[in-house]
């Protein structure tokens, strides 16, 4: 299916900068219709035939450019529960890259210019959100150290203290990426969301953007939330000990009951910068701004600047000897 403007006929998207359906040909709010798909993958606006992945949900037609969202794809387990819509556009999060990486030396001329950017995509990443209960138990021995002087000799008091911590705790949509094509490492890195921005799905969020249901089930990822449950008990923990010098541990237990998963969508801006025959691959979150990515160096600036230096640093020391020769 796909939105069509009611005015103009005209494709209708959502526009982040707005918070809303925007018609991209004249500019009208919240004017959409929906065209349902009367084929499978052929495009209901053109009639072209629409090539897409075995996970593909929303996407854009490759001939007159409409945004697809495939509503067959949208049922039964593969329905989405939530979604954290796009707060920026495309030009907002172009900022943040150019921002980013503002202060540093030696990029290529060309690697935020308005040209290079516009190749950005904005992306639903499907991920699992999890509820979980976790017990925590702990037991061990901590020292707390003090030091002072008496005349000429220094002292110190060592009081040794057990500790015993047992905690419950519940954490609330831990999220894990269910695509295999986005790397897990650099999704997390783009954490954390307004994870009180979690709302209920709605097709007209995917106008506009490109979006794939999950690759891997609740199941599967389970034990990546479990080990992100673990991190946050650990954290908590070393807080709650953090008044010994000293903490030796005896027993740790950490008991994690899996309450419920959700299939959500969370934003994100991508860019993929070529140069000297690599990919160099961007993120942005499309909620927070937050850029994550290493960018490439071109030697031929570096070389330059080197060059630069040596010569200015050449022509000081020739001055400087010329003066001392005068003196």
């Amino acid at each position: 299916m796909f939105y069509r403007c009611k005015n103009c006929g005209g494709n209708v998207v959502y526009q982040p900068e707005k918070n809303g359906m925007i018609c991209e040909s004249c500019g009208s709010e919240e004017s959409q219709q929906v065209v349902p798909q009367k084929e499978i993958h052929i495009c209901a606006n053109c009639g072209g035939k629409i090539e897409t992945g075995e996970h593909t949900l929303a996407c854009r037609c490759p001939y007159c450019q409409t945004f697809h969202v495939l509503e067959d794809r949208m049922e039964g387990e593969y329905k989405p529960g939530l979604v954290i819509p796009f707060a920026l556009g495309k030009h907002q999060a172009a900022e943040k890259m150019r921002q980013s990486f503002a202060e540093k030396l030696f990029l290529p001329s060309n690697f935020c210019s308005v040209s290079s950017l516009e190749s950005m995509e904005g992306i639903y990443v499907p991920f699992w959100m999890y509820d979980f209960h976790s017990h925590v138990h702990f037991e061990g021995e901590g020292d707390r150290i003090r030091t002072w002087r008496e005349g000429d000799y220094e002292c110190t008091e060592t009081k040794i203290y057990r500790i015993v911590r047992d905690f419950e705790v519940d954490y609330d949509k831990i999220p894990v990426d269910a695509s295999v094509a986005m790397e897990d490492g650099m999704m997390d890195l783009l954490e954390p969301y307004e994870y009180e921005k979690l709302g209920a799905f709605a097709p007209e969020y995917l106008s506009g953007f490109r979006a794939e249901v999950y690759e891997e089930n609740a199941q599967q990822l389970s034990p990546r939330a479990e080990e992100k449950v673990d991190t946050f008990s650990r954290q908590y923990l070393t807080e709650q000990n953090g008044g010994f010098a000293v903490v030796r541990p005896y027993s740790e237990q950490f008991d994690n009951r899996q309450k419920e998963a959700c299939f959500a969508f969370l934003p994100v801006w991508k860019y993929v910068y070529q140069y000297n025959g690599k990919e160099y691959i961007f993120y942005v979150n499309g909620q927070t701004g937050k850029v994550v990515g290493a960018p490439p160096i071109s030697r031929g600036r570096m070389f330059g600047f080197s060059a630069g230096v040596f010569g200015l640093l050449f022509f000081f020391l020739k001055m400087l000897f010329y003066f001392l020769e005068v003196l």
